[in-house]
């Protein structure tokens, strides 16, 4: 008997999209959610009885975790700046012969005289180093190590967690200059946020309208400075809608 299961790997967003959707047709027990963090698991705290499967896991785990024969469909809503995990994601379904879908999301356009588009976190603090104001930095807690340099300019806006604070502390950041909320925001909370810690920069990553890319960077309607960082490579993948289509169609739906 083919299995019946599909396996989901949850960024925040796209994820919690999904769960809702699996959720409304009582589908919670035919899909299981893999989540890196305990934050990850409290996302999704408001959709009962759906299956959670807490930690990080490397290509190896997950590729047990598929030759288990438990799941026939493998759908990647990581976050688009997740380009490791979803390498070993694509990896492990190739070993184990599970079908993989990626579920993707979509870039925003973007054409101001005030963004600066850069490559890489590392490039980005490197730009920075040449320049003076304070900095919001909205990219996550992952990558602060890279702004080192910059900590006594850097508003650190990452998700309410103790690993967040932990990398804040080990970067140098000021606990004065740390903010813990989670997003998206709007153009007017960002603007607030900026005039309140007198900051003339902000770095972000491409995370499309639903992760509140489109309004950080009409700040620079207002004067402000914006960086970019790019995705980190180009990723061909399906829609919300085309990942539902497909599931319906796994279940015969």
């Amino acid at each position: 008997m083919a299995p019946e299961k599909i396996l989901v790997f949850a960024g925040t967003y796209e994820g919690h999209a999904l769960a809702e959707y699996f959720d409304q047709r009582d589908w919670n027990l035919r899909a299981d959610f893999c989540v890196a963090t305990e934050y990850g698991t409290e996302v999704f705290s408001d959709i009962k009885g759906i299956s959670i499967i807490e930690g990080r896991l490397n290509q190896a785990a997950m590729e047990k975790l598929l030759l288990s024969g438990t799941y026939g469909l493998v759908i990647d809503a990581t976050h688009p700046y997740a380009d490791l995990v979803t390498e070993n994601i694509r990896a492990a379904c190739k070993t184990a012969c599970v079908e993989y879908v990626r579920l993707l999301r979509r870039e925003s356009f973007f054409d101001y005289p005030g963004v600066v588009a850069v490559d890489s976190a590392k490039e980005a603090a490197a730009y920075l180093v040449g320049t003076e104001g304070k900095i919001l930095l909205t990219t996550g807690s992952k990558e602060l190590s890279k702004y080192g340099e910059l900590a006594d300019r850097v508003v650190a806006r990452v998700l309410p967690s103790v690993e967040s604070l932990r990398l804040c502390e080990e970067t140098g950041i000021p606990v004065k200059h740390i903010i813990c909320m989670q997003g998206p925001f709007t153009k007017e909370m960002n603007l607030a946020t900026m005039k309140q810690y007198g900051c003339k920069w902000l770095v972000t990553k491409n995370t499309g309208k639903p992760g509140g890319f489109d309004d950080k960077v009409k700040l620079c309607e207002d004067g402000y400075q914006v960086v970019v960082i790019g995705r980190p490579q180009a990723e061909t993948g399906l829609s919300l809608s085309e990942v539902i289509e497909r599931v319906e169609a796994f279940y015969g739906k």
